[in-house]
């Protein structure tokens, strides 16, 4: 929250971080010092060969510094968030950064380092076609955007679609790039044959109306 061990009272702790620049911001801090369990380095092995085929296809834009964006489709329990998770450890264990987000804070909890998309990327609650994500490019924030090899984005069919192009347009500007999401490679998944975004008293015309599948993305 920005705060220190001493404002809240509480006794000092020594803690090392030996990879880590004093001047970085606390949000790439953050992000390097988040633990990767050691099932998460395995999964990579485990993967089955539709897993394995998706993870190396995302890998290899990573690598080659190449713009894209996939859409993980599948039923719960399909082994998406294993998926996601062997991503991460890949790419961590290198000692970059991907980003961990989903639309709801539970499909988030059980990704390391996962937030919501709302919290990471100061999207409005009430997000329309005219709305903006509220992160300057000067800040913390924008800096570890800037340095993000991955963005994962689970639970994606919760989000309304202006939600998700609210990002979209960050992203250019943060990056200055006119690419889609400013040309970061970014992994949305989820299943449209569950939970869909909520239109308060809204028509069923409505709620396609305002779901990713309508979105020009």
């Amino acid at each position: 929250m920005g705060k220190t061990i001493k404002s809240c009272d509480l006794p000092n702790i020594l803690v090392e971080f030996n990879n880590i620049q004093d001047d970085l911001p606390r949000e790439i801090k953050d992000e390097i010092s988040i633990s990767i369990p050691e099932e998460d380095y395995e999964a990579e092995n485990k993967l089955n060969p539709e897993q394995h085929k998706v993870f190396s296809r995302i890998l290899d834009f990573v690598e080659r510094g190449k713009s894209g964006i996939f859409f993980i489709d599948g039923p719960g329990g399909m082994g998406k968030t294993f998926l996601y998770r062997a991503l991460l450890a890949h790419i961590r264990s290198k000692k970059r950064i991907a980003i961990a987000t989903a639309t709801s804070g539970v499909a988030a909890a059980i990704m390391p380092g996962g937030r919501t998309a709302h919290s990471r990327f100061k999207i409005p609650l009430d997000a329309n076609a005219s709305s903006s994500c509220s992160i300057s490019k000067q800040s913390g924030a924008a800096e570890l955007l800037r340095k993000a090899q991955l963005v994962i984005w689970d639970e994606a069919p919760m989000a309304k679609r202006w939600a998700i192009e609210n990002v979209d347009k960050c992203l250019q500007h943060i990056m200055g790039n006119d690419k889609y999401f400013g040309g970061k490679v970014v992994v949305f998944g989820g299943d449209f044959r569950q939970v869909l975004l909520v239109v308060p008293r809204g028509t069923v015309h409505q709620t396609i109306c305002a779901s990713l599948v309508k979105s020009p993305l």
